[in-house]
């Protein structure tokens, strides 16, 4: 009778060895996202009334570890999106030019990216363990969308704004009124299992900050009697 083991195709992945249950970026990435993945090897050998008649061989490469013979419960880059979607994200939170978040029809208004303190902003680390691997996201931006509540948009752009007169991210108002200001992230990260280097995951999530209500209000001139 044979008896089957299926570990990922990684170097130190060997049967009966200390690394058997390693990962690696290769075997992560190799497989299509409709598989469990990793990528990984079959291994077989043959036995006999509990003895061992012939060595582990290479009998065969799988992506479909959910059902391959001697499959044990192992991280896949599903497994990995699945984290990276779960990841609490920083808010990202409109701060405005005039202060106070009131502006005047027909002045360019600055907009700058606060941060909050809650959840993971770009850089930091959430480490998680999943299926006995520690695993790390770091978070990174990929783009901004800035809606200004008026029906008018800017971006996608990586700027996070500036006050005047150097911020990059302006708009005008031509209407007064009261327009939820937000902005929409579109993150990005990279991970690391067990300590091993960083690597891109293949995946983006786009999150809506909460809104910041900027009044805009209409100045006019007055004749004074002095």
């Amino acid at each position: 009778m044979y008896e089957y083991r299926t570990l990922a195709n990684c170097p130190a992945a060997k049967p009966d060895q200390i690394g058997e249950n390693v990962s690696c970026m290769a075997a992560l990435k190799a497989c299509p996202p409709d598989t469990k993945g990793p990528l990984s090897v079959i291994w077989r050998r043959a036995m006999l009334d509990g003895e061992v008649v012939e060595p582990w061989t290479s009998v065969g490469l799988t992506c479909h570890t959910d059902v391959a013979p001697g499959a044990r419960p192992t991280i896949s880059m599903a497994d990995i999106r699945a984290q990276f979607m779960r990841t609490p994200w920083a808010k990202p939170q409109i701060a405005s030019q005039p202060a106070g978040n009131v502006t005047l029809v027909n002045l360019k208004t600055f907009y700058r990216v606060n941060w909050s303190t809650q959840g993971f902003g770009p850089g930091e680390v959430d480490a998680s363990n999943l299926l006995g691997f520690t695993v790390r996201i770091r978070p990174k931006v990929v783009g901004f969308r800035y809606v200004f509540g008026d029906g008018d948009t800017f971006g996608p752009t990586t700027s996070t704004g500036g006050v005047y007169p150097d911020g990059d991210v302006t708009h005008t108002y031509r209407k007064r009124g009261e327009y939820p200001v937000r902005v929409q992230t579109t993150w990005g990260a990279d991970f690391s299992i067990d300590g091993s280097t960083w690597d891109e995951i293949p995946d983006t999530v786009t999150v809506s900050g909460p809104p910041t209500t900027i009044t805009v209000k209409e100045a006019k001139a007055v004749l004074v009697n002095e």
